[in-house]
Order: structure tokens, then sequence, then C-alpha cells
């Protein structure tokens, strides 16, 4: 891209920006894509996929392979505190995981592409709702995206804070965990908290369930695993002299393989019997698996070093630990080999954490990250031709 395309696609990145939604309400959002997308020559533009989910085709100058690239479009429910003059006029709702940088660089992406068509094959350009939910891939994938638009490999990008601006990280090991949802209430007949022992206590339950939890994965899992659980909401009661009648928790258990997955899922629900039996409270749990870990493909993991270094040298790859948040990109990975990298956002104070209110996505890093799309589309669709 020359300096006009830079400039051009900072400013739609921007207007994103500007004009955040929430999962699954991505409707401008998405018609501001179709109208780049179009404006550029992309030549298919298909909307509505799995929600708001917009797909589009670039064909290479002959017929050839296929591979996908990927950018999810939502934002969360945040106020942001940034004094930016693109802040978010969407009062509680803010682009505070980079999502907007994400569809700007797949945008760029398109326009090198279209620009300078790959001699063969063509690229289909993914642009995912639903992400911050686990839900976005999942539905364009049950909406027949793999039927409608099969391609042999996929490619995506994410910014991350703390990995000095426009390096690269990519994983040769999982390196985004599987995502589950529990939610566990526990019911009583409720009581005076003079008289404890005429009530069951579903406050007493929920201690206990919180504190028995730590134990899944402290004396529960091997130590050369890697989990994760934890309680995020509890919820009950409103006077100090009253056992209330129920108590709800929420939480999140993530991990990296199946069987440990497994394990947590029956681990957490064996403890919820058990604390019922023992508080004598009714306890209920809905326990939802999200989404599954990300995994490169370990050939699309070295081609997708080879475009680094082929492009900026060797030093802008760079190593960093592995995450335990999630993402739904790893949707895509169980259907279709690929690569989800890590671009760097920067370090220090001037690199906001992801979801954080005083977040943004670094405009410096929009042109690298799209040269990084196009190229590793080309170089696929170049390999065994």
């Amino acid at each position: 891209m020359n300096e006009r395309d830079i400039e051009r696609m900072i400013a739609f990145r921007r207007e994103l920006h500007r004009f955040p939604e929430l999962s699954c309400g991505e409707q401008q959002t998405a018609e501001r894509v179709i109208g780049m997308l179009r404006e550029i020559g992309v030549d298919e533009v298909h909307q509505g996929i799995g929600g708001h989910g917009v797909v589009g085709v670039i064909n290479g100058l002959s017929a050839g392979r296929s591979v996908g690239l990927r950018a999810d479009m939502d934002a969360l429910p945040l106020v942001e505190e940034n004094s930016i003059e693109y802040c978010s006029s969407h009062q509680g709702v803010m682009h505070a995981c980079g999502h907007d940088g994400h569809t700007a660089m797949l945008v760029g992406a398109a326009l090198s592409l279209v620009q300078k068509r790959p001699p063969s094959g063509r690229v289909v350009l993914i642009f995912q709702p639903a992400e911050e939910l686990g839900t976005g891939a999942p539905a364009m994938l049950e909406d027949g995206l793999l039927e409608r638009f099969p391609i042999e490999a996929i490619f995506g990008l994410h910014n991350w804070p703390g990995v000095e601006a426009g390096c690269f990280v990519v994983h040769d090991r999982p390196h985004m965990a599987s995502s589950d949802d529990f939610e566990v209430q526990f019911n009583s007949e409720g009581g005076h908290g003079a008289m404890p022992h005429l009530a069951s206590d579903p406050v007493l339950a929920s201690g206990l369930f919180v504190t028995a939890l730590q134990q899944i994965v402290s004396r529960n899992t091997n130590p050369e695993d890697i989990a994760v659980v934890s309680v995020g909401s509890l919820q009950s009661g409103h006077a100090s002299n009253i056992i209330p009648a129920s108590a709800r928790l929420k939480g999140t258990a993530r991990s990296f393989k199946p069987e440990v997955r497994q394990h947590i899922e029956k681990r957490i629900h064996d403890i919820v019997q058990g604390i019922g039996l023992a508080t004598g409270c009714t306890p209920t749990i809905d326990y939802r698996r999200s989404t599954p870990p990300v995994a490169n493909d370990p050939a699309c993991a070295t081609l997708s070093r080879s475009v680094v270094a082929e492009l900026w040298g060797e030093a802008l790859l760079v190593d960093h630990p592995i995450s335990m948040g999630a993402d739904d990109m790893g949707a895509f990975l169980e259907e279709v080999p690929g690569t989800y990298a890590w671009i760097g956002n920067g370090c220090g104070s001037a690199a906001p954490q992801l979801h954080q209110p005083d977040y943004d996505f670094n405009d410096d890093i929009l042109e690298k990250g799209s040269r990084f799309l196009s190229h590793a589309a080309r170089r696929f669709l170049d390999s065994n031709r």
C-alpha cells in the first residue's frame, strides 16, 4: 500500500472505533465493511452469513487453490476513557480488543490483493461477528461458510499489547485456551441469620464451592497441564440478618487439552452435587462449552514465519508466552489448517491491555498487519502449484 492507501485504512479504522457495535449487533459495521469492499473492487461480496458476517472473494488471474483470511468485527460493553478525537460515540460500547484494527487490516490486505491479483487461485475474506461471545465463528460455519466458500487454509492476526509494536509471534503449540462458562445456583428455603439451624445456607454453599474449585487445578490436574478455573460473579441476598433463599455464581474454565477440558467439567459437576448434599441446598448447574483452543497448523506456522522473515527479517519474529485468553478463531482452525499469529501493539504504559477502558489499537502497525495477511495468502496460493 502507498501512503494514501495507509491513510485511507487508518481513517476507516478510526471510523469503526467511533461507531462500535456489540456482538450480534454489528449491522452498521458490516455495512461499512461491505461498502469498503465494493469500493476497492472485491469481486464478490456476501452478507448475512452467521448473523452479520461478511464474506468477500478476490479471484486470481487463473484458477487454483483457495485460502481464507479472517478478522473479527465486534466491540465490548465498556465505557471508553480515552480522549481521542475518534472516541466511541456509543455510550457503554467500545473497541477495547482491537477488532476495529483487525477489520481494517483485512480490508487493507484486500486492497493490496485487488491492486495486484494473485497469479492463480482465490482469496476468501472472512469478516466475523460475535467473537467476544465465542459464537460468531460457529455460526458462520453452521451457516455453510466452508461449503459455500471452500478454503484449504486460513490465516488471521490478533494485536498483542506487551509485544513490541510491529513484531510477530507465531506459536508452534496451542497458544490460546479453550473457554467454557458455568452458572451454578444453590437454593434453599431461606431463614433468619440468628437461627441458621432452621435453614440451609446458600451463601455458605457458595463459599465452599469457590474454595473447592481451587483443588481442581491444584490437586486434581496433572501439574504438567495448564488450566484455570475462576468465579467472576456471586450474587445473593440483600440484608445482613437474612439467610437468602438462593445464591448464583458464574465462572469460566480454561485449558488446552480435550481430556483436561472434560475432566474439569466433570469435577465441577461433582463439586456442585457434593456441596449441595453437605449443606442441604438444592443445586443447579448450567455448563456451556464455548470456544476450543487456538492451535496453529505446523506447516502454516512455518509459512507465516517465512513471510515475516522475507518482508522484515527474522528479528521481527519474537517469543511470547501463551495465553489463557480465548478466541473463536479456534473453531475455524478445527476445520481448516491455518495460523493465528499475534502482532505487537506496543509495550509499556503507552500500550494499555486488552479489554481495558483506555485501550486503543496502534495505527502504526496497520500497514504491517495488512502486508502480512496479503503475503501469507499469496505465499499459500503459490505453494504446490
